[in-house]
């Protein structure tokens, strides 16, 4: 017989991290990888014939980062058997051995994405002539870069997901991400000298949360018609040098099919493994 029952979030935590065989925020490190799956309560273990086989976080309207406990390996049974018990419209964190199977219970993939890092060093990449580097600042350049950010998108992959943002949206999603950036603010603007536009930015820095952690890049932007001239090569060596010396590495979450993965691979980022977000058809 097959039940859920709620789990101690310390221990689940124990469980996903080595049952889940998948370091899905490339933590490399035990402690921090304990801390990062300790953020709910809403952990629940799947027992079947009084023995555990798995485990999610099931909130109200999704399954997140499931999980099966050796000796147990019948993916489909698992599958059937959770969503028996407590189907939802959402499943986030879906590992590729996933999400075929999920395909069978009425699931579509709506996106796949991954984490991505490399170690921060001294990188020497020069920006192309004509253009100038300096620190974002949100007081004098938020239309400048949500001009950016709005025209850069449009047409790509994120606008196909999640479709058109406004200006006001990536002003306010930008001043959220430099405020969770206190602790070390490395977001920069590219300049064009003769028309003094703002033609590509970098959010980046070090979370208030994991100083000393790691550096993150948020969001990385080139104008459409600046693209192919090794500006966001420049940024992207710019924040990984700014981060040596403070954060061993650096990471970044992309889009599986964003066309700037290819960026990242050719600037050292390794890939975490692949994440699938689902819906219930």
């Amino acid at each position: 017989m097959e039940s859920i029952i709620k789990a101690d979030k310390d221990l689940f935590a124990i469980y996903q991290t080595m049952y889940s065989n998948a370091d899905m925020e490339m933590w490399y490190d035990w402690d921090r990888r304990l801390k990062d799956t300790t953020w709910t309560e809403q952990c629940y273990f799947l027992i079947l014939d009084g023995k555990k086989i798995g485990g999610a976080v099931i909130t109200d309207d999704t399954i997140l980062y499931p999980f099966l406990i050796s000796p147990f390996c019948d993916r489909v049974q698992f599958w059937n058997y959770l969503l028996k018990l407590s189907s939802r419209k959402k499943i986030t964190g879906v590992l590729d051995t996933d999400s075929s199977i999920l395909l069978m219970f009425g699931y579509k993939a709506t996106y796949a994405y991954r984490v991505m890092c490399r170690p921060s060093d001294i990188i020497d990449i020069s920006l192309p002539n004509g253009f100038i580097c300096r620190p974002l600042n949100m007081d004098t350049d938020a239309t400048g870069f949500s001009n950016v950010y709005v025209e850069s998108h449009t047409g790509g992959l994120c606008f196909e997901l999640f479709g058109e943002e406004t200006n006001e949206e990536a002003i306010a999603e930008a001043n959220r991400v430099l405020a969770i950036y206190s602790a070390k603010d490395m977001s920069i603007v590219i300049v064009e000298q003769a028309t003094e536009r703002i033609v590509a930015g970098c959010t980046a820095g070090i979370s208030k949360n994991h100083a000393l952690g790691y550096a993150e890049i948020a969001d990385i932007v080139v104008l459409p018609q600046y693209s192919g001239r090794g500006i966001g090569k420049y940024m992207l060596g710019h924040v990984i040098t700014q981060a040596h010396g403070i954060a061993p590495f650096v990471k970044l979450f992309v889009h599986t099919g964003n066309s700037s993965e290819y960026l990242y691979y050719q600037m050292g980022f390794v890939a975490g493994p692949r994440l699938t977000k689902m819906e219930k058809r």
